[in-house]
C-alpha cells in the first residue's frame, strides 16, 4: 500500500484577524468563517461577513471551493468543505488539494477518523508553533480514486447519522434544564411560590436535578458509543485498504 504525505498533495493557508471597531471592514458579501460556523460536513454561509476592504486588511485570503476547514488547535470533531469562496480567521486553518489523484472529500472523512490522535500531536506541535507541518506529515493511504470516492460516500453518511444524533442529545441536554426551570422555579428565589420551606423547596429541585443528571448521563453514554461506532467503521475501512 502506498502513503503519500498530506503536504505533498496539498498546501496549507492560515486564517487572520480583523479589526472590529472599522465599520468598513464588515457587514459586505463575503462570508468570513470561524470556528462557530464549523458544524456539519459542508459550509455555505457564516454568522458573519466582510467586506473586500476587510478582506485586504486581514492576513487571510480568499479561499477556492472545495478547500478544507480545521481548527487551529487540531480539535478535529468537525472537519468541512466551503461550497462557495470565504475568508478564515486565525483560529482555523485550510487544506487547499492540489493533486487531482486525490479526492477532498476523502481526505476530509480520513482526518476525522484520526481525530483524537491528530489532536495530541496538534497540541504538541502547536506548543512549538508546528502546526502546518503536523498536517503536512499526516500519511494518507494512495488508493485508487474510484475507492477514495466509495470510502467518503460511506464514511460521509455515517458522519450525518453520528451529527444528527449530538444535535439530538444537545437538544434534550437544553429541554431538560429548560422544563425542570418551567415546572420547578430557581431553589433559591422560588418564583414559582411553592407553599413549602425553602429547604423542602430546594430538596425537591435537588430530587428532579439529580434525576436529570441521571438521564443526561444516559444521553451522553449513548453520544460515546455513537462516536466509538463512527470510529472502529473508520478505522476498519482504512486498516482495510491499507491492507489491501
Amino acid at each position: 500500500m502506498k502513503f503519500v504525505r498530506l503536504g505533498d498533495v496539498a498546501r496549507f493557508a492560515c486564517g487572520g484577524s480583523l479589526d472590529r471597531s472599522n465599520s468598513a471592514c464588515w457587514n459586505g458579501t463575503i462570508p468570513w468563517v470561524t470556528a462557530k460556523d464549523i458544524l456539519g460536513a459542508r459550509i455555505n454561509d457564516s454568522l458573519e461577513r466582510i467586506t473586500e476592504f476587510g478582506l485586504k486588511e486581514s492576513a487571510s485570503n480568499l479561499l477556492p471551493v472545495g478547500s478544507i476547514l480545521v481548527p487551529a488547535s487540531m480539535t478535529l470533531e468537525n472537519v468541512v468543505i466551503n461550497d462557495v469562496p470565504v475568508a478564515i480567521n486565525k483560529d482555523l486553518k485550510a487544506i487547499i488539494v492540489k493533486s487531482p489523484d486525490i479526492d477532498r472529500n476523502y481526505i476530509q472523512q480520513f482526518l476525522l477518523s484520526k481525530a483524537y490522535s491528530l489532536e495530541v500531536s496538534g497540541k504538541k506541535g502547536m506548543n512549538y508553533g508546528h502546526a502546518d507541518e503536523t498536517l503536512a506529515d499526516i500519511e494518507i493511504p494512495l488508493l485508487h480514486l474510484e475507492e477514495q470516492l466509495r470510502i467518503a460516500l460511506i464514511l460521509g453518511k455515517a458522519d450525518a447519522i453520528c451529527k444528527k444524533r449530538r444535535a439530538t442529545l444537545n437538544l434534550a441536554d437544553n429541554f431538560l434544564h429548560s422544563i425542570c426551570l418551567d415546572m420547578f422555579g430557581e431553589p433559591v428565589t422560588n418564583p414559582k411560590e411553592w407553599q413549602t420551606s425553602s429547604i423542602a423547596v430546594q430538596i425537591r429541585y435537588t430530587q428532579i436535578q439529580n434525576k436529570m443528571i441521571s438521564i443526561k448521563g444516559k444521553l451522553a453514554n449513548e453520544l460515546a458509543q455513537s462516536n466509538f461506532l463512527f470510529s472502529s467503521l473508520a478505522a476498519s475501512i482504512f486498516t482495510s485498504s491499507e491492507a489491501a
